[in-house]
């Protein structure tokens, strides 16, 4: 039997899931994955709302499956949200500039942490909107937590870094995947996938396949 208690969504800021971590919980065979936050709140299912920022959509072919993924911000950080099949087609009905409501379960790739949908909803009553941002105030208020800062400067290092990344996916024709990224630059990868989720968060680039980089 799973030692888990089915959990309610947890309302967080995008900053405390981007700046969290987030690991495999239990025993192998009922293990689930968990965010641990900066203020130390362990949460398997969360809840964020805010503005799509960008979207992508590949619909299925004979050898891939459907895939969606879009960029949310809530005036903190960017969060992409990923979806395959039936999940896919769930995230395509949302558009670029629209409020959103998300609740997923945390999932990291390759140092990217993102959710994966379990409800999508449009925000289109603003009062909604602003229920859930009062709300989201009040109980970090009530739980004394605090909004993990974010580093909004770059060093010199960061940006040349940046780029040359950048560079190397505009000079090419039919995108460049990740391996290619690591050869060509040297840098460790933990920084490439780092400046990528920023270039595909800002919508300079996007995903014609998993790991690989492209121009929009």
């Amino acid at each position: 039997m799973s030692q888990f208690v089915p959990t309610p969504p947890i309302l967080l800021y995008i900053v405390d899931v981007i700046n969290g971590r987030v690991e495999k919980d239990g025993e192998e065979k009922f293990s689930k994955w968990m965010l641990t936050t900066a203020n130390g709140e362990k949460v398997y299912k969360i809840r964020i709302t805010g503005t799509i920022v960008n979207k992508y959509f590949s619909p299925a072919s004979e050898d891939k499956k459907a895939f969606a993924s879009i960029s949310i911000d809530d005036g903190t950080e960017v969060i992409r949200v990923k979806g395959w099949e039936d999940d896919a087609m769930v995230l395509n009905v949302l558009e670029q500039s629209q409020e959103a409501e998300i609740i997923g379960r945390p999932r990291i790739s390759e140092d990217e942490i993102y959710l994966f949908p379990e409800n999508v909803l449009k925000i289109e009553d603003f009062n909604k909107e602003l229920y859930l941002r009062t709300k989201k105030i009040k109980r970090y208020a009530k739980k004394n937590f605090i909004i993990s800062s974010e580093q909004t400067m770059e060093t010199s290092e960061s940006q040349k870094e940046k780029e040359l990344i950048w560079d190397i996916i505009l000079n090419s024709t039919d995108g460049v995947d990740l391996e290619e990224l690591i050869d060509q630059t040297k840098l460790p990868k933990s920084t490439i996938v780092s400046i990528v989720h920023d270039l595909l968060n800002n919508g300079d680039i996007y995903e014609p396949s998993a790991l690989k980089y492209k121009k929009i």
